[in-house]
């Protein structure tokens, strides 16, 4: 359950459908979750985290948003497809005044492309009433809330942020190798290997590329499938 009571938050940035997956999928009581703020600038979406406790400055906040965001986006990708939404301001929210806004300026890339809207399913009884759920955590915010309780979890969901090549893929495997894997055999864990390997040393009889190269498809599809069998299994423990 959410348990924030530090004074911060960050602004979201980024295409208004993914901000609209964020509220919809990181929702109080369980945290992180996204709460909209209202002051002279209009409406815009925040970010609260108890990863802010104690800390007193925007600066530091900032650093530690940047870690969280990362966390964060690799999971909506990994679980509905989203885009990334990068942090912006640090929000002060001051008692019995203005949230203040802290500003950072980074570089940011930015793309575009068009993908169908995340489904919202409402149960009805008999009568046509809605019948609303009990609450609980989102997918993401359990995934959010392993890497917390296992920082090599935090790792290797930062490692698949974007795009990522053998090399960063590699680096997400040594992270979660003692984890359980989702019954990847051994043959497949081999085959990924020895093409990783194969791609981040120069070529001898030591480093020979499997026969049967894995496509880099392929690699990302097996890591993400190992991450996610290894935050079910920590989550499992972690009731």
């Amino acid at each position: 359950m959410s348990q924030v009571r530090n004074r911060w938050g960050i602004e979201l940035n980024g295409p208004e459908e993914d901000q609209k997956a964020w509220r919809m999928l990181l929702k109080p009581p369980f945290e992180p979750f996204v709460e909209e703020v209202k002051d002279e600038r209009g409406d815009y979406l925040a970010l609260r985290s108890s990863a802010f406790d104690g800390i007193t400055t925007s600066e530091e906040v900032h650093r530690t948003a940047k870690q969280l965001f990362s966390t964060l986006n690799v999971a909506m990708s990994k679980n509905v497809d989203t885009d990334p939404v990068t942090n912006g301001a640090v929000i002060e929210f001051v008692p019995d005044g203005q949230p203040r806004r802290h500003h950072y300026l980074e570089a940011e890339g930015m793309t575009i492309r068009l993908r169908g809207r995340i489904a919202e399913m409402t149960l009805k009884d008999a009568q046509g009433n809605v019948i609303e759920p009990p609450p609980a955590p989102s997918r993401v915010q359990l995934w959010v809330r392993a890497a917390a309780l296992e920082p090599e979890i935090g790792s290797a969901l930062r490692y698949l942020e974007g795009k990522p090549d053998l090399f960063e893929l590699y680096k997400a495997h040594e992270a979660v190798k003692k984890f359980p894997n989702g019954g990847i055999s051994g043959n497949e864990i081999k085959r990924f290997t020895r093409t990783a390997n194969a791609g981040r040393h120069h070529p001898n009889n030591k480093k020979k590329p499997h026969k049967r190269r894995m496509e880099l498809w392929e690699a990302r599809a097996l890591m993400t499938r190992w991450i996610s069998a290894a935050i079910d299994d920590i989550l499992a423990k972690n009731p």
